[in-house]
């Protein structure tokens, strides 16, 4: 089993939003502020993120803990989706390291 689908089953204290269209997401900060766990409806995975300096790498958002590789355009969504939901979450302005 693959960590974000393990995580996924056994996460707890994770931060919640709805959207106007019903799509759930779900997020939350891993180990010692250096991953971040993210989940749209059914599908999670884990990507890099600094919360110390409040940063994301991009290049980290590759595969959905399925095995569904996740294309250029559906990054870009997802990465724009995160900054703003962490900013709900967190109180704080994510920032992009590279795309």
């Amino acid at each position: 089993m693959n960590r974000a689908k393990e995580t996924k089953s056994t996460i707890t204290g994770v931060y919640e939003f709805k959207d106007e269209d019903g799509v759930i997401y779900k997020m939350k900060i891993l180990g010692r502020g250096e991953e971040l766990f993210f989940q749209k409806n059914d599908s999670a995975l884990i990507c890099d993120i600094s919360a110390r300096f409040s940063v994301i790498d991009p290049e980290g958002i590759r595969q959905w803990d399925n095995g569904k590789k996740i294309s250029d355009e559906e990054r870009a969504f997802l990465l724009a989706k995160i900054i703003e939901l962490y900013k709900k979450a967190y109180k704080d302005d994510l920032t992009c390291l590279k795309f």
